[in-house]
């Protein structure tokens, strides 16, 4: 019987997650462990057929410990950042993750955020609230950096509020988001024109740190920065920097750096900062769809097929070579 072993504490965290005993269908053994510290996990992992994580780290030395008949590691999510992929490359092992669940409702939650600064409703107790000018998203410009499944759906949605619509991505391709006029430029070029700028592409060590000092001196005073990414996208001491200066109008981040943020760290006592604790798709809808597909994943790799969602797939091309 294939064997599972459950390698992060947010599932059983999340009451509302359906990874009970049908989690992965009939025919399969789960190990949930008692505590998921390296000296409680490593033991349940050796002879592991798949290893379900999250957002904590997945290693080489892990990967070890499960033996040779590891054969995939999944997560719920898109970023895989967490887990070392060059080490289960050489290893034969896949690495899945999930995409094309998650980017819309991620989506929601920039324009969430967008709209909350927006209409200044960091102000809700404020009596000034109701003399304070707000803003409305139509005819506005909208910058989004990365045209993945979010900013794919956020670019449709801006547009859908009459929205001016900047990208800048490694794939300038319009067909990408069919029906929706888009303007590609670069960074830099775009940084000045935005009223709105969303971060929403992966951590690579060329975004690692993009949104600094020096580009937040590019942009308008009036502009929001919504960060939906991941938190070293920006450099936070330059984000509080300019919140204090007043040199963004707001600052919207489901994440940060580190994540999570001091519950006394300074950027959580300005007004017009709105930080959410890295859930923006916890929706029940891409939940249930996330957990499903990576069973999928899992269950199929053990079964010597593709996944549907496969990071390193020269894995397959040894294995066919």
């Amino acid at each position: 019987m294939p064997k599972i072993v459950i390698a992060d504490p947010i599932f059983v965290r999340m009451d509302h997650w359906d990874t009970g005993e049908d989690w992965f269908g009939p025919g399969y053994e789960m190990v949930w462990p008692g505590g998921y510290s390296p000296e409680e996990l490593m033991p349940l992992l050796p002879g592991a057929d798949g290893v379900v994580t999250c957002f904590d780290p997945f290693t080489a030395e892990m990967m070890d410990a499960c033996g040779e008949g590891l054969k995939a590691v999944a997560k719920p999510g898109a970023g895989y950042n967490n887990i070392d992929v060059e080490a289960a490359t050489a290893r034969g092992v896949m690495v899945c993750n999930v995409e094309g669940v998650r980017g819309p409702a991620v989506a929601e939650h920039a324009v969430f955020l967008m709209l909350y600064l927006s209409r200044n409703a960091w102000m809700k107790d404020e009596p000034a609230w109701e003399t304070t000018p707000m803003l409305q998203l139509g005819g506005k410009t909208l910058g989004i950096v990365g045209l993945g499944d979010i900013g794919k759906s956020l670019a449709r949605m801006g547009n859908g509020f009459g929205m001016k619509i900047l990208v800048n991505t490694r794939t300038p391709d319009p067909a990408r988001v069919p029906g929706t006029p888009l303007e590609f430029c670069s960074f830099e070029a775009l940084l000045p024109r935005l009223d709105y700028l969303v971060l929403c592409m992966p951590l690579t060590e060329e975004t690692r740190g993009i949104l600094c000092a020096a580009s937040i001196a590019r942009m308008k005073k009036s502009a929001i920065l919504i960060n939906v990414s991941r938190g070293p996208t920006a450099v936070t001491e330059d984000l509080l920097d300019a919140m204090r200066e007043g040199r963004l109008a707001g600052l919207g981040l489901d994440v940060t750096d580190p994540e999570p943020l001091a519950p006394d760290h300074p950027l959580r006592a300005i007004p017009n900062v709105l930080i959410s604790p890295h859930h923006a798709s916890r929706t029940k809808e891409t939940d249930a769809a996330a957990l499903g597909r990576t069973a999928e994943n899992i269950r199929r790799a053990i079964a010597g097929a593709r996944p549907i969602n496969l990071v390193n797939a020269e894995v397959l091309d040894r294995r066919s070579g």
